[in-house]
């Protein structure tokens, strides 16, 4: 921890100076003044090593030029000592603005990488009344929930909020409420008040109210008034314990996590970072804690978990899945969690492309293929971008036709107005009966879909699937399998048991890999491959690869010719040069974006489905060079359901395209000026 040796203006601390009090190096080191000021000072063997080309004066800086309640005070005190030597700053970037941040660094010593999630930090005065008030609110908020719906009980964080500021303003925390000013908090005066406390816990001054006061201990402790940085400090590690997701509610809020673990008792929080890959956090719960943190997930889930029943597959209030285990009745070292992260904005064809997944022309083949309504299954292992693929990929669906999606848990996000989502319930404890997939596929039937989504494959409803498929239903689905040999034998063997000639009606499958290159955890199509045909001889299916994925190069290479192309243009009556055209096209779409930087989920949705339903003006657009002006326009279409909130989208971490993806959309655009924009451009003969 960060100790009181740093002595005044940051000197280092001589024999028989006198201790500066963490609060008051707190204050000033927070104040109002340049905050770098004093920090530049404090260049002792005690400081975090920061990136040279980082401003702290205007990370730690509101929009209105008011310094943030953390700062690099907290950094200081969130790295022991002992780390300080060895770990450099690799990126920064706030979570909670301007309460919680995140520095990954380095360490030089482990030769590896660390999370930090850095919180305002709590002098001993300022835990005791986070303490009291906390207790407090337990009490108010289980009042609150008891009134008539339709009430703010019905919104837990509305609840938290009014009660909070019902406390403040009754333990004299605020000398003028100010219920509609901006926050919970008018100008704080002082800490309990002017009066007199008469000795057992009671206010002479109280006005008629209950006479509860905090105990004498934190009267006594600081005599000096709170600062409106204390008491958003306060605020926000209450609002963080009874609304969000308490100690890892900052990780929860970073949109570049997609994995949370907590493997047993006594064991650190690890995080999947984007970047980054598994890191290891300075976040950890104790015992008692991490067993009731875990219960909470369930709760908050409409799940149950006990000692009768230690594991639950749990879908949380935001969308993300949690594997929860209590005790040590099947886990040796605990109580466990994993949580599954989801964006609140999906990633899209142009991250798959950015992050190298897939290539141009992949993507431009999947468009076409789900465009056509050919039905296609995603392979992977676990962590192997099955679902995100799926989901991306779904954006190609026109939105002309009607979607049915059947999950267990809710992942899937489109931009269609004709879409029925359905979502898997388990029994109740009382008898009532469950709602599987079989049940969900039964009613898909009935709903007349021209396309189904499923979200994973896991057991005997994949033969209803298949059933489906040979009816002339276009699906697209996950499953968990390493390659297409994996696929096959595992479909048509027990428990599935799809018959060989029925598993036909599938066209594609793209087998994901999470895998590394030049030292950095990524994930590949690793095969793009085609079922073709049953060979009653051989009794086997005839499949064929389209494109394979390189591991020397980091290349997807064409390996052979399409069937499912060839499919497409019988069926549309096109020649092999339209057929050609039709897939340049796209690409062309696809480069274009990814060359001016178009990644934002609404805008590649509004483009894709404006070239379904009006291809010749989408590429008029293009080859002006007017697309990104008028996608304001498109996003407006009624042909389109996309309800994204902008600040939402602005937050969504986004990969940016590698030089080689650079060089191959200039490619491509180059390649269109020579032979397809004279075509498309304004003014061009008819």
């Amino acid at each position: 921890m960060y100790t009181d040796d740093i002595g005044t203006a940051g000197r280092r601390r001589r024999p028989g100076d006198e201790p500066e009090d963490g609060t008051v190096l707190e204050r000033r080191l927070s104040s109002g003044s340049r905050i770098g000021a004093d920090l530049e000072t404090l260049v002792d063997d005690r400081s975090v090593t920061v990136q040279d080309d980082l401003d702290e004066d205007a990370f730690f800086s509101r929009a209105d030029g008011t310094p943030t309640v953390a700062s690099r005070y907290d950094l200081e005190r969130a790295v022991p000592d002992g780390e300080k030597f060895h770990l450099d700053e690799l990126e920064r970037y706030w979570v909670n603005e301007p309460c919680a941040f995140v520095v990954v660094f380095r360490s030089k010593r482990e030769n590896e990488r660390k999370y930090y999630l850095i919180e305002p930090f709590l002098t001993p005065i300022e835990r005791e009344l986070r303490a009291f008030l906390a207790d407090k609110l337990r009490t108010t908020i289980s009042y609150a929930d008891e009134g008539p719906p339709g009430d703010d009980g019905t919104d837990r964080r509305a609840v938290v909020e009014a009660q909070l500021q019902t406390l403040l303003e009754r333990y004299d925390l605020v000398s003028e409420p100010t219920r509609g000013s901006d926050g919970l908090l008018g100008t704080v005066t002082s800490l309990f008040g002017a009066s007199e406390d008469d000795g057992d816990g009671s206010d002479a001054n109280t006005g008629g109210s209950d006479g509860v006061r905090p105990e004498r201990a934190i009267l006594a402790s600081d005599p000096e008034s709170l600062s409106d940085r204390q008491v958003e400090k306060l605020r926000y590690y209450l609002t963080r314990d009874f609304v969000g997701y308490e100690r890892i509610d900052g990780i929860k809020r970073d949109s570049a996590v997609e994995d949370i673990s907590c493997n047993g008792y006594e064991s650190p929080v690890f995080v999947y970072h984007a970047d980054h890959g598994q890191l290891v956090t300075n976040v950890g719960h104790g015992t008692d804690e991490l067993d009731e943190f875990v219960a909470t997930l369930a709760q908050r889930s409409g799940a149950g978990i006990s000692k009768r029943r230690p594991q639950v597959d749990a879908t949380l209030p935001d969308g993300s899945r949690a594997q929860l285990t209590l005790g040590r009745e099947v886990a040796d070292r605990g109580t466990n969690y994993t949580i599954r992260q989801f964006t609140d904005v999906p990633f899209t064809p142009i991250d798959l492309v950015n992050w190298h997944t897939f290539s141009l022309e992949q993507m431009a083949l999947l468009w076409l293929a789900i465009e056509n309504r050919k039905s296609l299954l995603f392979a992977g292992g676990t962590a192997s971008g099955k679902t995100t693929a799926l989901n991306a990929v779904s954006l190609f669906i026109p939105s002309s036709t009607k979607v049915v999606s059947i999950e267990d848990t809710r992942e899937l996000e489109l931009p269609q107005r004709n879409w029925i989502a359905s979502v898997t319930r388990p029994s109740f404890a009382d008898g009532g009966k469950a709602v599987d997939e079989f049940d969900l596929l039964e009613a898909t039937l009935r709903q007349r879909p021209d396309h189904i989504l499923m979200g994973e494959v896991r057991g005997e409803e994949g033969r209803t699937l298949f059933q489906m498929m040979s009816t002339g239903h276009t699906t697209h689905t996950t499953f968990h399998a390493d390659s297409v040999d994996e696929v096959l034998r595992r479909f048509t063997t027990a428990p599935i048991d799809v018959s060989k000639t029925m598993f036909t009606a599938l066209d594609l499958v793209a087998v994901q890999a999470q895998t590394s290159v030049d030292g950095r955890t990524v994930r590949r199509n690793r095969t793009l491959t085609e079922i073709n045909r049953y060979d009653a001889e051989r009794d086997e299916i005839n499949v064929s690869d389209v494109y394979r994925w390189r591991a020397e190069t980091d290349e997807f290479r064409r390996v052979g010719a399409s069937s499912v192309l060839e499919e497409i243009a019988f069926d549309r009556g096109w020649s092999e040069e339209r057929l050609e055209r039709e897939l340049f096209e796209r690409q062309v779409v696809l480069a274009y974006l990814v060359a001016n930087g178009i990644d934002g989920y609404a805008d590649v949705a509004a483009t894709v489905q404006a070239f379904a339903n009006d291809p010749s003006t989408v590429l008029s657009l293009v080859a002006d060079g007017e697309l990104a002006a008028r996608l304001p326009a498109l996003r407006k279409l009624e042909s389109v359901s996309i309800d994204v909130d902008p600040e939402t989208e602005a937050r969504a971490a986004r990969p940016e395209p590698s030089a080689r993806t650079e060089r191959a959309a200039a490619d491509v655009l180059e390649r269109a000026e020579e032979s397809l924009f004279e075509r498309y451009r304004s003014g061009a003969p008819e």
